[in-house]
């Protein structure tokens, strides 16, 4: 179906000879993106991953982001803090960072270290329901000395806070003049139209439809040149693919249905690109749940999916399951440690039936009178997840399991506990939920016990106190060679308890008219230096 969908709008924009955004009235000042996922927040910190960074990076700042070569760059920074240029101290518990002159909010007020210490008491306030307080909850002390020089005190030393607090991984520099005064900002107007002091400001929110954002013209590097960003919401991947064809939208944001590729790619007019991230797709395990709870259980149910086979009939080339660990883990990746998942259902039928699931007359494996069922959930209206899904069916159904896959609308999907999200809230026994870690090999808030939702995103409820002794030994000393370490043996006991399957290294599948000129990615996400873009044609 797709493949005729794609030929047919291939075939009329090529009748169309390349039509391109403003022959379809649309004004030529304007650039519309399209995305399938429509944010439940404009204020990042009800948001999490690819989604929190991409209004993060339009609407706010932080102190620090990351550029396209991979370096970590001042934002709101003028540096960033190490030991040696003394922003870190020698003993590691104190973080200062210096904050550009002249930064104001599109409103008018200026942005100060005040700002910055209001806004890890935020994060931290109880009141305010955001989904993770990772790396913030790890300073005693958030102040502001003068305006521009924010110090964090922390209570222990930590590696990774340069990419967690007020960085894309974490959440950004929120207004305290605004938002000070109020006992929490779980529901008030600031978080449909909030004011920032990035590059763009938001005109409106149409929900279901689109966000409309101008020029913030007090952004410290000048007025971005586009006059109107359209973010229009499409859920559909096909229909946001002919869109592309038709010149109706400029470009599509982290296209979810990795498996779109190679038509994207087919074009006329348009640069796709497939840009490796610190993210993974996952299988993840619900290590809470009775099924799933057995180690032996979880690791029969891996060797018994071809994981590089079911990753290259799906994408088509876009996404390769080889060294898939290295997505979670960077430059902490340990192969050795770490293997790739294997393929042996024999192996697996063994196993599965030493953890005491014996296969019955109906070919499904039963144990003191209970099915092997599990129940499969991912995301909807993805057909790359469906396939996924049909798959591990298949496989998962020739070992004895019975698989029931259940999708939800993505909102809904990784929806928190307290607004019945599945994942976060445990119904499921494997879920098929890609995620981005971060820009640090600390893995403290997918594996600590800690982190269980709703205290994190630790989704597959592993918690072993192994786990949680390598993680502070990683995330506790500057020492690169000393992580390095913990964090190999940290991956040699994830590999044994199997809490997830590591299916892929991300990638930021994006397609932008060539209309677009200045654009390109990061793992700060696309929108990283969307103040530079400029329609050149």
């Amino acid at each position: 179906m797709k493949r005729s969908i794609a030929s047919l709008a291939l075939a009329l924009a090529t009748l169309a000879g390349c039509a391109h955004a403003g022959s379809q009235g649309t004004p030529s000042d304007t650039l519309r993106i399209s995305q399938q996922r429509e944010p439940r927040s404009l204020n990042p910190a009800f948001e999490n991953g690819v989604s929190a960074m991409e209004w993060g990076e339009l609407i706010f700042q932080y102190l620090v982001k990351y550029d396209d070569t991979g370096r970590l760059i001042g934002d709101a920074a003028t540096v960033v803090p190490t030991l040696a240029n003394g922003g870190i101290s020698r003993d590691g518990l104190t973080i200062t960072y210096h904050l550009k002159p002249g930064l104001r909010f599109s409103d008018g007020a200026p942005l100060t270290a005040a700002d910055c210490a209001f806004s890890v008491e935020a994060i931290m306030n109880p009141a305010n329901d955001v989904q993770s307080r990772y790396g913030y909850d790890r300073i005693a002390k958030a102040e502001a000395p003068d305006p521009t020089t924010c110090v964090f005190h922390l209570k222990t030393p930590f590696a990774p806070l340069l990419t967690l607090v007020e960085a894309p991984q974490g959440f950004p520099i929120l207004p305290k003049h605004l938002l000070a005064g109020l006992p929490n900002f779980n529901d008030v107007p600031f978080d449909q139209m909030p004011v920032g002091s990035g590059p763009y400001r938001v005109l409106g929110w149409h929900r279901g439809d689109r966000v409309e954002l101008e020029p913030n013209p007090l952004y410290y590097r000048g007025a971005p040149k586009i006059a109107h960003l359209v973010i229009s919401f499409v859920a559909d991947s096909n229909t946001a693919m002919n869109q592309l064809h038709t010149g109706e939208s400029d470009g599509l944001f982290d296209d979810q249905s990795r498996g779109d590729y190679p038509y994207l790619k087919a074009i006329p007019g348009v640069v796709t690109t497939a840009t490796p991230v610190n993210a993974v797709g996952a299988i993840i395990f619900n290590t809470g749940d009775p099924v799933t709870s057995d180690a032996r259980v979880r690791r029969a149910l891996a060797l018994g999916l071809d994981v590089r086979a079911i990753i290259a009939k799906t994408y088509r080339g876009a996404l390769d399951s080889r060294g898939a660990g290295r997505g979670l883990f960077i430059w902490g990746y340990d192969p050795k440690a770490y293997p790739d998942p294997a393929y042996d259902p024999a192996r697996a039928r063994a196993m599965i039936e030493a953890a005491g699931w014996k296969l019955a007359a109906d070919g499904v494996r039963e144990k003191n009178g209970r099915p092997l069922d599990i129940l499969f959930v991912m995301q909807a209206a993805t057909p790359g997840d469906a396939a996924i899904g049909n798959q591990v069916q298949q496989y998962l159904g020739a070992i004895g399991a019975r698989v029931t896959l259940k999708a939800y609308e993505i909102t809904q999907f990784v929806a928190p506990v307290a607004q019945g999200g599945p994942v976060y809230g445990g119904k499921f026994q494997m879920a098929l939920y890609p995620f981005t870690n971060g820009d640090d090999p600390d893995t403290t808030d997918q594996f600590a016990c800690k982190n269980v939702p709703p205290n994190g995103y630790n989704k597959s409820r592993i918690c072993d106190p192994r786990i949680d002794a390598l993680l502070n030994a990683a995330r506790t000393t500057y020492d690169t060679t000393r992580r390095q370490a913990a964090y190999s043996a940290l991956q040699r006991e994830l590999a044994a308890q199997m809490p997830l399957i590591l299916t892929y290294q991300g990638r930021e599948l994006n397609a932008f008219s060539t209309r677009l000129c200045g654009q390109t990615t990061s793992l700060s996400t696309a929108f990283w230096n969307v103040a530079a873009w400029r329609l050149c044609r």
